[in-house]
């Protein structure tokens, strides 16, 4: 039990509930404009341009960093999943196989690459 007495569960809800809040209310404001599928890119980068401009004024608290550096490390297992489901698609794609990677490609690896870039210099 020595383990949850050091987890700063302050900081884990209000960093959880913070990103939580951006990806609810950008996919019900896209969902307005009839694309509710685009919630998540632009829940995204909000959160990344309402940081970019507290820092601009303010330090980030240090516990929401380590807290986001915490989640970002152990999120991983969560693509676990995904990355199953996705080779059970591509085995029954055949000759459709190369265009589907490259749409992977271009809509995760580069974003994310684009996205660690920015909050490498930014945040």
């Amino acid at each position: 039990m020595d383990l949850f007495k050091n987890i700063d569960w302050l900081a884990w809800i209000c960093t959880i509930a913070l990103i939580i809040f951006f990806r609810e209310a950008s996919v019900w404001i896209m969902g307005l404009f009839h694309h509710p599928e685009l919630g998540n890119l632009t829940g995204l980068l909000s959160l990344l341009i309402v940081l970019v401009i507290w820092r601009r004024f303010k330090k980030i608290p240090p516990r929401l960093v380590d807290t986001n550096n915490k989640l970002m490390k152990e999120s991983g297992f969560a693509f676990l999943p995904i990355c199953a489901g996705s080779l059970l698609m591509l085995v029954s794609m055949g000759k459709e196989i190369p265009l589907f990677l490259v749409v992977m490609f271009v809509s995760t690896l580069i974003p994310l690459w684009v996205y660690a870039k920015m909050a490498k210099k930014w945040l």
